[in-house]
């Protein structure tokens, strides 16, 4: 049970996503929309709950959970999660660490993941890094990248990938905007992917004050970085 001191220091956000690729086998569409809590769970511990569900042109629609233990020191963050995406073929497990260093308008951050979907006999592992620029508290300048390895029945195969991205909130709303794009280079094709969302955010933190309690973390072990 959360107490309800924790209760009434949670925060997150809700948002609605759309995001157009462009890859060696034709261009496709998704929409989606997802989600983030935040719950201290006493002293320097919280926990950060994800929650997903994606619609794409020509696959099955995927459900995507994670859960992480986040440590917040005065500088930095670390901690591990765990999280589970199903589709109607397959489902994927995962786990990974993580840590983050804060700096005055700034936040670089790293991931370490590894995943396995045993439906399809595929093991894959990779890190993760993204590099967060405040402006201003409520304006996020995002640089990420990538890189991962599959492996099948004696096969692998490399998927890595840069992205930029932004957010920005203004100051008198719960809402914010952000658009992005990352580059995808792999062995089996490549991609551009263009993303745009929009965001609820309650909990009264800025995109900052997010950021330092663990939205640095979020969607930091998939492909596309969360932006």
């Amino acid at each position: 049970m959360i107490s309800g001191a924790a209760y009434a220091q949670t925060s997150g956000s809700v948002g609605v996503n759309a995001a157009r690729a462009d890859t060696d086998f034709g261009d496709s569409d998704a929409y989606g929309v997802d989600g983030e809590l935040f719950i201290p769970t006493g002293g320097s511990w919280s926990a950060l709950l994800e929650g997903a569900y994606t619609d794409s042109d020509g696959a099955d629609g995927v459900v995507s959970a994670q859960g992480h233990l986040i440590n917040n020191g005065a500088n930095n963050a670390w901690g591990g999660f765990v999280g589970l995406a199903d589709g109607d073929n397959s489902t994927v497990y995962q786990i990974g660490g993580e840590y983050a260093q804060f700096f005055d308008a700034s936040t670089l951050a790293l991931s370490l993941n590894y995943a396995t979907d045993d439906d399809s006999n595929v093991d894959a592992y990779g890190i993760n890094g993204a590099y967060r620029i405040f402006a201003s508290d409520n304006l996020r300048f995002d640089l990420g990248a990538s890189l991962g390895r599959a492996e099948s029945g004696g096969n692998d195969a490399d998927l890595n990938s840069l992205g930029v991205g932004v957010e920005w909130r203004p100051d008198a709303s719960p809402f914010s905007v952000g658009a992005a794009y990352t580059r995808l280079d792999g062995d089996v094709t490549e991609a551009d992917v263009l993303g745009i969302s929009l965001r609820w955010n309650f909990g009264n933190d800025t995109l900052k004050q997010a950021d330092r309690k663990g939205a640095t973390f979020t969607k930091l072990g998939g492909v596309l970085q969360g932006f």
